[in-house]
């Protein structure tokens, strides 16, 4: 059976070439491509793809911020990054957003065949250019993460109660009198303080925190 991919970068060429590359192969198929965040959202929701392989920088929407409401929404589907840029604190955001693994656009075609085949397997590919700096930062995040949570805004503890208490985007909005795109802002914002990728994290951590009775 093959593995159901989507491709997702702001450029044609690149979309096209991937396309190419990967439907030869007899473990693969693209059923999708978009060209933004909110294009691969969408499709996520529509087609219920494998794994997403996903372009970092983009218009608008961008991989990362994809990547998280893609993982929280969508846990089971895998995010694979797949970018020209491999500064140390995007890949952290990137794998802190829920990206099982990261790859540069340089890479090669066997290379990147290796990589999707893992994230496939469920295993994590993370290019060993960056690696070591990428680990020590995660660490670092990861130590102090238990002081991260009085970073947090009033306003954010207050959405942060209502994640807790099983709130859709839509209801929080509601509850808040704020657009839809602002209260999926305010739980971008408290994922990435917290250093989760999914609401169900966020949940646990403000039960544990006593913000709201288990």
């Amino acid at each position: 059976m093959r593995t159901r991919l989507m491709i997702v970068d702001d450029h044609e060429v690149v979309r096209m070439g991937l396309k190419a590359a990967l439907d030869i192969e007899p473990d693969f198929t693209v059923v999708a491509e978009a060209s933004n965040g909110k294009d691969a959202i969408e499709k996520a929701r529509s087609l219920q793809p494998e794994i997403v392989l996903m372009d970092v920088r983009m218009e608008g929407m961008d991989g990362i911020e994809a990547c998280r409401e893609i993982r929280s929404e969508f846990p089971q589907i895998r995010v694979l990054m797949l970018t020209s840029y491999a500064e140390e604190e995007t890949v952290v955001s990137a794998l802190l957003a829920g990206a099982a693994g990261y790859v540069l656009k340089n890479v090669a075609r066997s290379r990147l065949l290796e990589a999707l085949r893992s994230v496939a397997r469920g295993e994590s590919m993370l290019d060993s250019k960056v690696t070591k700096g990428v680990l020590e930062k995660l660490v670092a995040r990861r130590e102090a993460k238990a002081e991260q949570d009085d970073e947090l805004t009033p306003r954010e503890r207050e959405v942060l109660t209502l994640i807790a208490e099983g709130a859709t985007n839509k209801e929080i909005a509601a509850k808040l009198v704020v657009s839809e795109n602002t209260a999926r802002n305010h739980v971008s914002h408290i994922l990435s303080k917290l250093g989760f990728s999914r609401r169900s994290e966020a949940a646990a951590y403000a039960v544990r925190k006593g913000l709201v009775k288990e």
